[in-house]
């Protein structure tokens, strides 16, 4: 049985085969990034229970959108301020700087999940990805999901299954390699090759409706 509740980004193993991303969101992408790239919607910062100070989730509806899409951004603001509190770090003058960024340069994009205004046929969604890797129900023993792990795609179903409610989408290792290699010029030590896949820091809720 698959857990839908608790998932990290690196926890998708699909070395060498690039996820489907929605609408062209990258890993990394900025708020402000994705501002631009849907200047006619409306973005909500939302206040679901399970975030910490360095999750933020915005929901965005309107525009050219159709139905809501939940984009989970990173700020790693508080954790540079603690290490400028500390007092040890080498680098003091740029975690300042990265410290005062603003929320559209700070907040880095985790996941992107859509809930289509109509739900979608289970059979049009087959049409495109192929059969699905993986089925089940969630730890709730409620919620009936499948997975296409090699696209980082995983749909909870409606209870006929023959619907699609909503669906996740999650970056590839190599997609996040190739993110923080372009945009910070080195990888954190859980996207090393030698180390080997291990879980993102920050595990968030993966098919959780919206508050």
């Amino acid at each position: 049985m698959k857990s839908l509740l608790y998932f990290a980004v690196a926890c998708v193993i699909c070395t060498g085969v690039l996820a489907e991303t929605h609408l062209g969101i990258r890993p990394l992408d900025s708020l402000g990034e994705v501002r631009a790239r849907f200047p006619d919607a409306q973005f909500v910062r939302m206040a679901p229970d399970w975030a910490d100070e360095s999750q933020v989730l915005f929901s965005l509806t309107g525009g050219a959108l159709q139905g809501q899409l939940l984009v989970l951004f990173i700020d790693g603001r508080p954790d540079y301020r603690r290490e400028i509190a500390d007092g040890f770090a080498d680098d003091l003058d740029a975690l300042k700087l990265l410290a005062a960024e603003r929320d559209d340069q700070a907040l880095r994009v985790r996941w992107v999940r859509w809930v289509p205004a109509t739900p979608l046929r289970v059979q049009d969604v087959v049409a495109k990805y192929g059969r699905w890797d993986a089925s089940g129900l969630s730890d709730d023993g409620v919620r009936l999901y499948r997975s296409w792990d090699a696209r980082g795609i995983t749909v909870l179903l409606s209870e006929d299954e023959q619907s699609v409610l909503m669906l996740d989408f999650v970056f590839s290792e190599d997609e996040q390699r190739d993110a923080f290699i372009r945009r910070y010029g080195q990888l954190p030590a859980w996207l090393r090759p030698e180390v080997g896949a291990t879980d993102a820091p920050g595990a968030t809720p993966r098919i959780t409706p919206a508050r």
